[in-house]
């Protein structure tokens, strides 16, 4: 358990409730400098918004204000949630304000006193300056280095995160040098890792030694130079030392001799093995002991996994060997068999020390390289940004002017998410806090949140221990109090149940209480999806085609059956399950479930399976923004802008939706003339193609300001005249919309965010996306649709854990729940910082796992630590993320390994509360009801109606006998839209419902509405014709043979120029389908109501 507080003994005899109250008011006092530890949606945000305005009510100027966040979009919430709550207070009625004060921490009378000054807080806060800095530990950082002495050489250095390209770069300089000198030490260092690593290892080891080389400088501080730091390390590992001294001498042999003789005794098998170790023990006599005499007669007692053979006493071996004999074999066998693992374990030390100082050497050339790099044009990382902030304050010159500069600016420092900070970040801030103190000033007012829980961010070098190490530095030397609150305001009680059961007895974990304990809630662990018996011994017939024939991959078969029950059981829930929020209870949507994972490897997988049942979702991708065809096509444009002679990049803009430029248009530019902009310049100055008229316009006016607009203002304008984005949403069906929308903001943020927006050409800008493109680990991500808003509504959201963190939903899937935690990786650093250091204790370079030796054993079993507890804060995320539900599936594995997984976990707490089948607890259900669809894309609204059962799309509408007869189609068609969706079905007349259920029931329309008779079908599918009209297709079913188009009229057949009427119709949208099925027939059928098919030719 964790400690108790130090609140906690003032309150000790108060309620839970009072307890938390108490808490409260003594975290929002500006008095004091606090440290809280909060769980998973106990109001942190909140809690820190309420601090900010304490803050300002006590007269503190927002410039003396620092908080601190984990990213830019937590430090843009807590901007946005304090704007929102000073707009509130200045506009609300005076009671309600009056009340917002108190739950602040005000009494009643201090309330009524700095009501004036509350209302103007609002006013105060837009127009202070300097304004209050709310940023990340980056962008503060970066924020002093804009200041930074002529002298550092820091002025006008830009942040950019390029390092594949920079590495690449600075590894061709490395071979270079090499090369020169073939025979210099460099050059055979680089060798000799080549020769134990490989290439490519080596490579890999050399760049992840490159991303550490904050730590590594900052180790290398406690050595005189770097001859020093490497002997050190050497000799920590061993170096110098004859491993296999326990083996000399006269009385070693002569005991190897007596067990060769024991063996020769023994089996037929031991014999054999004791003449080997008898002609071993005779070399050793003659030419003495090495490693290769040490792998040698190693045979003899260690398997290849160097464990000890197995050896154990039996009435036959006594019978051979005598009592005395067997004994004496047994206990040679165990002490030879000690001896040689630690040899074998000493040798490998030695290893790994030669290995050490070659690739330490090596990658501090390599990191001069990288540096000089850097230093020519100009940029550094995230990583250099903290190491030159960290020497400006070690360096004596800049150290003053820097902490004079933070002195005269900060009173209050608020830090967020201070468990996701790394060792390095820490050591800065605590340099300058700890300044105060030497000097004997009065310091800032501190105040701590954070989660120690929560930290799943090692990959990012976070370090959970440093929350716990900073707030006993801040109690201690500030006076601060630490707090701790496991009161829950999201997760209904039996999530928290869960929670409570699965990480009992995990230390630091604190048993959490809920606010939300009478809201119903579900828990639901699946049984794991089993391999088929047959699925290995899948009969073979002749030889697969790859190009036409995917290779079955059992695993992939497992997960397929585990992402079609994914998909069964949210059309289950989402209008049948009861969600209670705010307004009370209403069915299930398909917004309020959210899909985590771990990794995205097989996510699309389960992508497929939603979409193949007609479920809206949205999964954006990770480093794929480029790759995607809305930024293709934006690339287009901007490749064209800056060659005006890129013909390919113009014809890819052109048939962009911007353009929407046809093929025929295109054959006529090329057929115009060999250079294609003058082309479509002659072209459009005829005047005869409207679409060519119009790009001529808007690519000379792009043209013409591209020379002198920012990136940025360039992309804005292109994006403004030409309705970039009605035109694109108006060819996309609705499911896809929000993506492609988020993607399209993300693409105008990145003209910001790379290089801070500065370019002197926009060749630059497109040459660098286009390197962007290239690196995988540098790719901007695809752009995030945000929950709640119009674009997420009605959409099942995919994400990782890791993307999750911070936000929550109404029902929470984790799938793939039984995949193993990734094995820790070879060929990389191996790093002991322990918290509250100002340095590192340990600094090495991993190569093979199997290699790692027994010197560092005990800092890699703490490493194997660290990586469990972040996979046990990875669920305590995911299953916080629920408010109401949490279901978890995943698939079992084709060999059982033991390996504890987030589902074994689960398996277990749920076992604890002795739940059966895997379920606890349960939501009230109703009849089906609507769901929140997919709304219509407002495009399309304006610019063609959708037509009811009865009218002709694109034409003159259909007689009807009445407008009753126009709504009974109308209705029966939403209903066979939901139905075919998967949408829950909605409210109708009961004659409309058992007409469409007759229409589904025909045997002679089966096929088309059997899933397991098609391959696969589409319903409201909007496309646009030749004409650039727009054809709405009720439904299209494609089989091996043949795709069918089928339309819905109400009533039965008409007269024959209503049918030809008809015929026409299907004609054109056979037409437009034909561009998308070349290679197929395709075939029309019109369906009526009241009876009858009408196959049209």
């Amino acid at each position: 358990m964790p400690a108790v507080p130090s609140w906690g003994r003032r309150f000790s005899r108060m309620s839970d409730a009072e307890r938390r109250k108490a808490a409260r008011l003594l975290a929002l006092d500006p008095a004091n400098s606090v440290a809280v530890e909060a769980c998973a949606g106990s109001g942190k945000t909140w809690l820190l918004t309420a601090r900010l305005l304490r803050l300002l009510l006590a007269g503190v100027r927002p410039g003396e204000i620092l908080a601190i966040t984990y990213t830019r979009k937590a430090a843009r919430e807590i901007e946005a949630r304090l704007r929102s709550l000073l707009a509130e207070l200045a506009g609300v009625p005076r009671e309600q304000a009056l009340s917002m004060l108190v739950e602040r921490g005000l009494t009643p009378l201090e309330a009524e006193q700095q009501l004036p000054r509350a209302r103007s807080l609002f006013e105060t806060v837009l127009r202070a300056e300097p304004a209050a800095t709310i940023t990340t530990f980056h962008g503060w950082f970066a924020r002093l280095l804009s200041g930074a002495p002529l002298e550092s050489g820091l002025a006008g250095r830009n942040l950019e995160e390029a390092g594949r390209r920079l590495f690449d770069e600075a590894w061709d300089a490395l071979a270079e040098d090499c090369a020169r000198d073939p025979q210099g030490a460099l050059a055979s260092a680089l060798l000799d890792l080549y020769q134990q690593a490989g290439a490519s290892n080596t490579r890999a080891l050399l760049r992840a030694f490159c991303e550490r080389r904050a730590e590594w400088e900052l180790w290398c501080k406690q050595f005189a130079d770097l001859d020093a730091a490497v002997g050190a390390l050497s000799e920590a590992l061993g170096a110098g030392c004859d491993p296999l001294q326990p083996l000399h001498g006269a009385e070693r042999l002569a005991e190897l001799e007596e067990f060769a003789r024991l063996l020769g005794q023994n089996t037929v098998s031991d014999q054999a093995q004791g003449n080997e170790l008898a002609q071993a023990v005779l070399d050793a006599r003659q030419q003495g002991i090495g490693e290769d005499w040490l792998r040698r007669i190693a045979s003899v007692f260690l398997t290849a996994q160097q464990a000890p053979r197995a050896r154990k006493p039996s009435a036959a071996q006594a019978k051979r060997l005598g009592d005395g004999g067997e004994n004496r074999l047994l206990a040679l066998h165990s002490a030879w068999s000690t001896r040689l693992i630690d040899c074998l374990g000493a040798l490998q030390d030695c290893r790994n020390a030669r290995f050490n100082a070659q690739a330490l050497r090596l990658g501090d050339v390599l990191l001069a390289r990288l540096d000089a790099l850097k230093r020519a044009q100009r940029v550094m990382d995230f990583a250099d940004l903290e190491a030159e902030i960290d020497q400006l304050l070690a360096q004596e010159g800049s150290a003053a002017w820097l902490q004079a500069r933070l002195d005269a600016r900060y009173r209050h420092i608020l830090l967020d998410e201070f468990q996701d900070t790394n060792p390095l970040q820490w050591r800065i801030l605590r340099g300058w806090l700890d300044a105060y103190q030497d000097a004997g000033m009065s310091p800032p007012g501190i105040f701590l949140v954070g989660d120690p829980k929560q930290s799943i961010y090692r990959f990012r070098r976070a370090e959970p221990r440093l929350f716990t190490a900073a707030a006993g530095h801040f109690e201690q030397t500030f006076g601060a109090v630490r707090i701790s609150n496991a009161h829950t305001f999201r997760n209904a009680q039996g999530i928290v149940d869960l929670m409570n059961a699965v990480f009992e007895g995990v230390p630091g974990f604190e048993r959490q209480t809920a606010e939300r304990v009478d809201w119903p809630s579900r828990v639901e662990l699946l049984p794991l999806v089993a391999a088929q018996e047959d699925a290995a011994e899948v009969a073979i017939e002749g030889m697969r085609q790859p190009l036409t024939e995917p290779r079955h991959d059992p695993e992939d078969l497992r997960r397929a059956e585990e992402a079609a029950q994914l998909a069964s059981r949210i059309r289950q829930m989402v209008g049948c399950w009861r969600i209670r929020d705010a307004k009370g209870d209403r069915p299930a949507r398909f917004s309020d479930i959210l899909i985590l994972t771990r990794r995205k490897t097989q996510l699309s997988i389960y992508e497929g399976a939603l979409r193949a049942a007609g479920i809206p979702f949205v999964s954006p991708g990770q480093g794929g923004l480029l790759d995607t065809l809305e930024a293709q096509d934006l690339l287009a444009v901007l490749r064209f802008l800056a060659d005006p002679g890129n013909a390919l990049a113009l014809a890819h803009a052109l048939r962009s939706p911007a353009f929407a430029v046809t093929d025929e248009d295109l054959l006529a530019l090329s057929a115009a003339g060999r250079d294609w902009w003058p082309a479509l310049r002659s072209l459009a100055a005829a005047g005869t193609n409207p679409r060519l008229v119009r790009a001529g316009a808007l690519l000379e006016a792009w043209l013409e300001v591209s020379a002198h607009l920012p990136a940025h203002d360039l992309i804005d304008r292109i994006f403004h005249e030409s309705d970039w984005f009605a035109r694109t949403r108006a060819v996309l069906p609705a499911v896809l919309w929000p993506g492609v929308q988020a993607n399209l903001e993300a693409l105008l943020a990145l003209a910001l965010d790379v290089d801070g927006g500065r370019y002197p050409s926009l060749t630059r800008l497109v040459d660098k996306l286009s390197r962007l493109s290239q690196a995988e680990d540098e790719a901007p991500d695809e752009g995030l649709i945000a929950a709640g808003t119009e674009a997420a509504g009605g959409r099942v959201r995919v994400m990782t854990i890791h993307a999750a963190k911070g936000l929550e939903a109404p029902i929470v899937w984790l799938i793939d729940a039984h995949a193993p935690a990734r094995r820790a990786d070879g060929y990389t650093v191996l790093l002991d910082w322990p918290a509250g250091q100002g340095l590192p204790g340990h600094f090495s370079v991993l190569g093979r796992s199997s290699e790692i030796g027994p010197l560092r054993g005990p800092l890699l079993e703490a490493e194997a630590k660290a990586a469990e507890r972040e996979e046990l804060n990875l669920l305590y995320v995911a299953i916080s993320r629920a408010e109401q539900v949490f279901i978890a599936s995943g698939i079992a594995p084709a060999r059982a390994t033991g390996a504890t997984t987030h589902w074994s976990r689960l398996a277990a707490g749920l076992e604890r509360l002795d739940v059966a089948a895997g379920i606890q607890g349960g939501l009230p259900e109703q009849e089906r009801a609507a769901a929140d669809a997919v709304p219509v894309p407002s495009i399309l609204e304006k610019r063609s109606s959708v037509p009811r059962i009865g009218s002709l799309r694109g034409g003159s509408p259909v007689s009807a006998e009445s407008n009753a007869g126009i709504d009974f189609g109308a209705a029966m068609h939403a209903w066979l839209e939901a139905h075919h969706a998967g949408w829950p079905l909605p409210e109708v007349a009961a004659e409309v419902r058992q007409t469409a259920e007759k229409l589904l029931a025909r045997p002679t329309l089966q096929r088309f509405f059997d899933p397991g008779s098609h391959l696969r079908a589409g319903n409201e599918t909007a496309l646009l014709d030749a004409k650039g009209q727009l054809r709405r297709i009720d439904r299209w079913v494609e089989f091996d043979d043949a795709v069918w188009v089928l339309d819905y009229k109400s009533g039965q057949m008409g007269d024959a120029s209503l049918m030809q009427a008809y015929r026409e119709q299907l004609a054109d949208y056979v037409a437009a389908m034909r561009a998308v099925f070349p290679h197929k027939p395709l075939k029309a059928m019109l369906i009526f109501t009241d009876g009858g098919e009408c196959p049209v030719e």
